[in-house]
């Protein structure tokens, strides 16, 4: 039963994101919307900010388990648009709100999780400092999510699989490259 009015709560709130700015959503109309009372709302849920955030943390789940079975960099992201396009209106919604920073965040978190997987699998020549690592999984993730953020902003007007799949082809063409890079710095070269 519990799992069932999680879905219930989580499922209304995305609705009414779809019909109204997450800045203007109250508990109310939530709990009307799922016929709940109050406290029901606050056994699961701190606040509106919480929902969101189990919503963007049930997305991420759904996100690791996938990359435990193995997938392409262009199979992740298309994950990361299928939620977008699913929920197109209610992530309009949240990313013209006050709380766009919840959403920024998730897309970090996820993207960060698919490039540095995507990095730790590849048979590099050479040794890579961490730390260099890092920055070319940062470099990586800042150009994903700015250009998942500009794709929303138009109004996600390209599709979403050409839309991906470009974004996918430049990150598995030149990522090998980027961190090769850094193995000829270090050897002096």
């Amino acid at each position: 039963m519990s799992q069932f009015t999680k879905k219930a709560i989580r499922e209304n709130f995305l609705n009414l994101l779809l019909k109204k700015s997450f800045d203007k959503i109250t508990v109310k109309d939530i709990v009307e919307a799922c016929e709940i009372n109050r406290n029901t709302f606050y056994y699961y849920y701190k606040d509106i900010y919480d929902l969101m955030g189990d919503i963007f943390q049930t997305e991420t789940n759904k996100v690791l388990e996938e990359q435990e079975r193995g997938g392409s960099c262009y199979e992740e992201f298309q994950r990361i648009a299928a939620f977008i396009t699913s929920y197109r209106g209610s992530i309009i919604h949240i990313y013209h709100s006050k709380s766009r920073e919840v959403f920024v965040g998730h897309l970090n978190t996820v993207s960060e999780i698919i490039l540095q997987n995507y990095i730790e699998q590849l048979r590099i020549d050479g040794e890579i400092a961490p730390e260099n690592k890092k920055f070319v999984c940062d470099y990586y993730r800042f150009s994903v999510v700015g250009m998942i953020i500009n794709w929303i902003k138009s109004g996600m007007e390209e599709d979403s699989q050409i839309f991906i799949r470009k974004m996918s082809d430049i990150f598995e063409n030149t990522v090998e490259m980027a961190l090769k890079s850094f193995t000829y710095k270090e050897k002096g070269h």
